[in-house]
């Protein structure tokens, strides 16, 4: 199980007592505690795309040090080691995120996509925004995993 997974699992439970709180004040007729409890839930769910967001970082900088040290060793002509010669030069977790994914996935395929719009939506929550997109933290966490898994690293 990857920690996308993991992740996943785990909001689930956290949702759960989400809904519940949804649940009850509705039940209630108690529209301050409803609103209180979406709001809850809202930042809840923000929380968990930014943590899966790391995860997400994480698995991106380590695929590029697998294909980083693998280049550099493999390629005997400066002509096609160069590039790696140059991000060698400092730590991976330095270069711009999508330049990174741009080397682990083609930048026309919807994964590349993908994963800029999370970091779109990453960015905006992170400087104090709001992501209006709807989140469906399992189906980030899933379609994270997946991408994770399609990243070239020969």
């Amino acid at each position: 199980m990857t920690v996308f997974l993991e992740i996943k699992a785990q909001h689930a439970l956290a949702d759960a007592a989400f809904a519940a709180a949804e649940q009850k004040a509705f039940d209630d007729d108690n529209d301050l505690e409803f609103d209180l409890a979406i709001r809850a839930r809202q930042r809840n769910d923000q929380a968990y795309f930014l943590f899966l967001f790391t995860r997400l970082e994480h698995a991106v900088n380590a695929a590029v040090e697998t294909l980083l040290a693998a280049r550099l060793f493999a390629t005997p002509a400066w002509s096609e080691r160069r590039i790696w010669q140059a991000w060698a030069r400092g730590p991976v977790r330095d270069v711009w995120l999508l330049s990174k994914v741009e080397v682990l996935t083609d930048k026309s395929h919807p994964d590349y996509a993908q994963i800029k719009e999370y970091y779109d939506g990453r960015n905006k929550i992170a400087h104090g925004g709001i992501w209006e997109a709807q989140f469906f933290i399992a189906s980030i966490a899933q379609t994270m995993h997946d991408i994770v898994q399609r990243f070239v690293v020969a």
